[in-house]
């Protein structure tokens, strides 16, 4: 009986250990306001520049947070690790994004996709509303 006890109270241990017992990106959940400094160019031509403001959202979905951008075209989620780096998982080689929350009310995030005959990068910083 003393060693059943013991066995439940040791998996029981091990377990609750196992499980982070306070997730520090529950402070990044919001809505953020992001300024976006983009350039473009394609062969033969120059440079073109733009800003774009946009609001996005960091939420948490099956024990994950993701920073969801929502586009015209569809919803990007840049995933939050524990340290407040993000990063966009992409299977194309030709999209790099990085970025990190500078504190739980600001983020950067630098990236750009480049290919044979043109590329366009953007560096936007959020701030938290």
């Amino acid at each position: 009986m003393k060693s059943t006890i013991f066995f439940l109270l040791t998996l029981t241990l091990i377990y609750a250990c196992s499980k982070p017992v306070i997730d520090y990106r529950r402070k990044y959940v919001g809505t953020y306001h992001v300024v976006s400094y983009n350039s473009s160019w394609m062969m033969g031509q120059g440079y073109n520049y733009d800003t774009v403001s946009y609001d996005i959202r960091v939420e948490r979905a099956n024990s994950r947070y993701y920073l969801s951008f929502v586009q015209d075209f569809g919803e990007s989620y840049y995933l939050i690790e524990t340290d407040g780096t993000l990063h966009y998982e992409s299977n194309d080689w030709h999209y790099h994004v990085n970025g990190s929350f500078t504190d739980p009310n600001h983020f950067q995030l630098t990236g750009g996709y480049y290919g044979l005959g043109g590329g366009n990068s953007f560096d936007a910083r959020g701030t938290k509303q």
